[in-house]
Formats: structure tokens, C-alpha cells, sequence
């Protein structure tokens, strides 16, 4: 890694994060070897390394399941080659309700037919699988033995390791300022460390990416919102193995962690954050605990794993996560700048959507077109008012909670 800056990449991607170092991989391995990654501190410094990692198979879009079966595939091949604490554990997904167990075999027949093995389970299957989680209210649930969890740090740095060794270089401590044009086409970088011509820009800012496409005029409408998840002491009953879980009736998920839990909430009237406001450098940084916040669901984490009401709490990380306002990724090329392209606002599902997004944006640099329909990811779903700063700090303070639809 360094901070040299080159005289011209063929694609200059912004955002060393997961995302970033992902079309890094992507593009390389398609024969792009002229590819340089600007970091403005060092790489998963921002959001990527406080990510909980879980790596999903099941959606009702069939889109999605595209990307995410294709995440699950490259994370057992890279797996082989790097350790980046891939565990194919599984995924619990529970029903307190009929209503909402309907709507698991809804997504289940879905997921079938895109030949994902997924299958209704009842409440004395989920209890024998996870032994500490209550069960009793519990109308059944939808099994995914192929979901998992990997280290998100981890897996930049083999994204990095593998990337650089087809000849992809990162420029860590590099800040960019802005795309500059002629016309309309991108010709270069502006950074802390002087101009980079580029044939092509990728802005995978994350926190920042808002930011940075307002310089170029390219509306980018996520926003960050404080985003928690609680780690606990060794609590017994729980492994490794353990699958990982979410109760969307509770606005919950969790797994284990270093013989304990994890356990985070999507919750209701998430509250933003002004990138603006965060301190600098805002590197492996985080943001204040907030027990009032999270209290609400700290209450269904313990209704529904009664364990934790007595065990040691690590701490309540909270950390800031971008969404959109309909929770969904963007994934575009810039109206009126040709060669801009934006990947970005992944509403806290970065990890396990990198790969598969990574995949489609490096195909549609390198051959023109993505290789598959992204038509739901577009810039131009929104109008030029969902951008306004005013809308989007009230638009997101309902996405995360939408996030637990059975649809992502």
C-alpha cells in the first residue's frame, strides 16, 4: 500500500471499503490491470470494519439472490485460498406470526426456483438448531443452510492482496476532492496529493460518496444513520456454528461471536447523522453508545434469547451506516457523465452484496454492460428533490426498519 500517486489510471475507484476493493478485484480479473484505488485513510477504515458480516442467501427479488448466490460461491472459492473467516453456518429467519410465516413461503417459492435450498421450518426446529433462542411463539420459521458469516476486514485485505497481484495499486492517505471534466466525460482526479488522469471513475465513497457526487453535480441520495448492534460475554449454549439469525416481527439479528452474542436492530425512527458533523479523521471510528435508542430492542433481543438478560455486556457498538430512502443500492452509471460511475448507499448490506456488485459494475466498465438486470439499483429511480439534505434526513429515518421487509 502507499500513498504515491500515479500519473493516470484506466480506472480510478474512490473508497478503499469493502465495495471499493471488490470492483478492484472484479476489474482486474477481467483483464483490467490499470486500476488505482484512492483511499483517504487506510483500507475498511470506514464503515466496512465495524460491518457484522453476515452473508445472506435469501431475498424475494430475483436480482438480489443473483448477487447473493454469487457472493456465496466467491466466498468458498476465496475461502480456499485466504482465511476470511468464512463460515457457512446457515440463517435462521423466524415468524412470530402466520401472517408473516406466509410471507416466508411467499419468498421461499421464489428463492426455489432460482434453486436456492431453502425450506420452512417449525419452532421445535429452530430451538434445535439454536438452543438458547425462546421459541414458543414462534409460528416456524424459513431455513437457509447456505448463509454464513465472514471477517469483513479479512476479506479486504484479500480483495487487496489478490487485486495487486494482477496489478492493481492502493493509495492509501490520498483523499480525492473532486472528478474534473470536459464535457461530458471525466478526464481526471483532483486529490490532496495533486491531479490523476483516469479514463473512468467509480465512486464507492461510502459515508462520504453523497459528498463527493454533489462536487460533479451527480445526485447520490443515502445518508448515514446511527446504526447499532450489542457484543456480549461467553454465554453458554451458543458455537461457532450456531446458525445466524433474524427475527424481522422484533427488528433484530444476531449471531455468535467469540462464544457470545451479537445481536443488532433495523430500528424505527433511526436517527441521522450529518456526515459533516463527524469528527476528522473519522477513521475506525464510532460514534457514541446510545442505550435510549436501542433500548426498545434490546427488550426483544432478551424476549426472544433470555440469556442475555444476565449476561456481560462488551459493548453497544454504534457506527454509521448509509442508506437510501427505499433501502435499496445504487448502482449507475451518472446521467450526463458518461464515464462516472457510481457504487454506493448499500443500506448496511455491503458485505455480503460486494461481491456479486463488484461483479456487475467491473462488467459493465470493462464489456459495456453489466451482465445481468441492475435496472432496480438506478440513480434515476429518485428525483432531483430526493436528494435535498432535508428530505433524505427524514426519508432514512424510516429505511432501516424497512430493511427487515422480506424482501431484502
Amino acid at each position: 500500500m502507499t500513498a504515491e500517486l500515479p500519473k493516470h489510471a484506466s480506472v480510478a475507484i474512490i473508497g478503499g471499503g469493502v465495495i471499493g476493493a471488490s470492483v478492484a478485484w472484479h476489474l482486474t480479473h477481467l483483464g483490467l490491470t490499470d486500476v488505482v484505488v484512492l483511499e483517504r485513510g487506510q483500507l475498511a477504515c470506514g464503515t466496512t470494519w465495524h460491518s457484522a458480516g453476515n452473508i445472506l442467501r435469501m431475498s424475494s427479488d430475483p436480482a438480489t439472490i443473483g448477487i447473493y448466490t454469487y457472493g456465496v460461491e466467491f466466498l468458498t472459492a476465496l475461502q480456499a485460498r485466504h482465511d476470511v473467516g468464512w463460515r457457512q453456518c446457515g440463517r435462521m429467519m423466524v415468524a412470530r406470526t402466520e401472517a408473516r410465516l406466509k410471507d416466508f413461503e411467499a419468498m421461499a417459492r421464489t428463492l426455489q426456483a432460482c434453486g436456492v435450498p431453502v425450506e420452512l421450518v417449525s419452532a421445535d426446529e429452530v430451538a434445535a438448531k439454536i438452543p438458547v433462542m425462546h421459541t414458543d411463539d414462534l409460528a416456524g420459521a424459513l431455513w437457509s443452510p447456505d448463509d454464513g458469516r465472514v471477517n469483513p476486514t479479512d476479506l479486504v485485505a484479500a480483495y487487496a492482496r489478490e487485486s495487486k497481484a494482477h496489478g492493481a495499486r492502493f493509495c492509501e492517505g490520498v483523499a480525492a476532492d473532486r472528478a474534473l471534466t470536459d464535457g461530458s466525460r471525466v478526464t481526471s482526479i483532483a486529490t490532496d496529493h495533486g491531479e490523476m488522469g483516469c479514463d473512468v471513475v467509480v465512486n464507492c465513497a461510502g459515508l462520504w460518496a453523497r459528498a463527493l457526487g454533489l462536487r460533479n453535480g451527480v445526485a447520490i441520495p443515502a445518508y448515514p444513520v446511527e446504526h447499532f448492534y450489542l457484543l456480549t460475554e461467553t454465554i453458554e449454549g451458543t458455537s461457532p456454528q450456531m446458525p445466524t439469525f433474524r427475527d424481522p416481527d422484533g427488528l433484530i439479528y444476531g449471531r455468535e461471536e467469540v462464544g457470545g452474542l451479537l445481536v443488532g436492530c433495523f430500528d424505527r425512527e433511526a436517527i441521522p447523522v450529518p456526515p459533516e458533523d463527524l469528527p476528522e479523521p473519522f477513521f475506525f471510528a464510532l460514534l457514541n453508545e446510545n442505550w435510549d435508542q436501542f433500548a426498545p430492542y434490546m427488550d426483544e433481543a432478551i424476549h426472544r434469547i433470555p440469556a442475555l438478560g444476565h449476561a456481560g455486556v462488551r459493548t453497544l457498538l454504534n457506527g454509521p451506516e448509509a442508506f437510501t430512502p427505499d433501502a435499496e443500492p445504487l448502482l449507475d452509471v451518472a446521467p450526463g457523465l458518461e464515464n462516472y460511475f457510481v457504487l454506493a448507499g448499500l443500506s448496511s448490506a455491503g458485505v455480503t452484496r460486494s461481491a456479486g456488485m463488484g461483479r456487475a459494475l467491473a462488467h459493465w466498465i470493462v464489456d459495456g454492460d453489466p451482465g445481468s438486470d441492475v435496472s432496480s439499483f438506478s440513480l434515476t429511480r429518485f428525483r432531483p428533490e430526493h436528494n435535498e439534505t432535508a428530505f433524505l434526513r427524514s426519508a432514512v429515518r424510516a429505511a432501516p426498519s424497512g430493511h427487515f421487509d422480506t424482501g431484502h
